[in-house]
């Protein structure tokens, strides 16, 4: 069923026509909207922000998405974030697994049938991805720290990124990560996907593959395995 106008508006939609009646504001007025009681406010002020351009908005902006529920709100201030491009990456990248609850807690049941890379499910990790190749080195260096909830999210926003821009270096820090993690069904899950960006990983795939008993991590093994033949076809 099509949503009626009040509904999209309790959701944080608006038409141009409000957008028109805050184009004055000041820079700290926007950022005073973010909290307003309005989600259309919210939604409007971060908009408008964004073509600001000043960077001391990128930490209010994300304070903001922490406790967000509106959905064209929340999409809008990921919209003002992604256009402040490397600039937010630092207070993105320290808030991965941190905002909702949608990010795998347990290795997927069901296996992904398509011969393309699964979009995170980690808004922050959504955001970063949009940003692209910036955010490798921070994100590298997540994979180092003591919290796998992180880490776990990083891998996600690292294969995603370099499974449509390939950065080969990249595949020895997720195999040291692998290493450092081996008891982590989880983690070692999620890296072997992310290996199906990496032409070179066939041979740890392999490997892994003959090491391994969970019937569920062979079959993800064979399915990046398979994506990085194909994609290997011609080169």
């Amino acid at each position: 069923m099509k949503s009626t106008e009040k509904q999209l508006e309790n959701r944080g939609y608006f038409s141009s026509e409000i957008e028109i009646k805050f184009a004055e504001k000041t820079l700290d007025e926007l950022i005073e909207l973010l909290n307003s009681k309005s989600a259309i406010e919210r939604t409007v002020s971060a908009r408008l922000i964004a073509k600001t351009k000043n960077p001391k908005s990128i930490s209010s902006l994300c304070l903001t998405l922490e406790k967000e529920n509106k959905l064209y709100t929340k999409i809008e201030i990921c919209n003002s974030l992604v256009s402040y491009g490397k600039k937010a990456i630092p207070e993105l990248v320290k808030r991965l697994s941190k905002i909702g609850n949608n990010q795998h807690k347990h290795i997927a049941k069901t296996e992904l049938k398509k011969n393309n890379y699964p979009l995170p499910r980690d808004i922050i990790a959504r955001t970063i991805i949009r940003i692209v190749k910036d955010a490798l080195p921070l994100l590298i260096e997540n994979l180092k720290i003591n919290d796998t909830q992180k880490i776990s999210e990083s891998i996600d926003t690292i294969g995603y990124i370099c499974f449509y821009d390939k950065k080969e270096e990249v595949m020895l820090n997720l195999i040291t990560c692998y290493e450092n993690y081996s008891e982590n069904e989880l983690i070692k899950w999620k890296i072997i996907r992310a290996m199906s960006a990496f032409k070179e990983s066939e041979k740890f795939l392999n490997k892994e593959y003959e090491l391994i008993k969970n019937d569920r991590l062979k079959r993800e093994i064979k399915r990046s395995i398979k994506l990085v033949k194909q994609r290997n076809v011609g080169k």
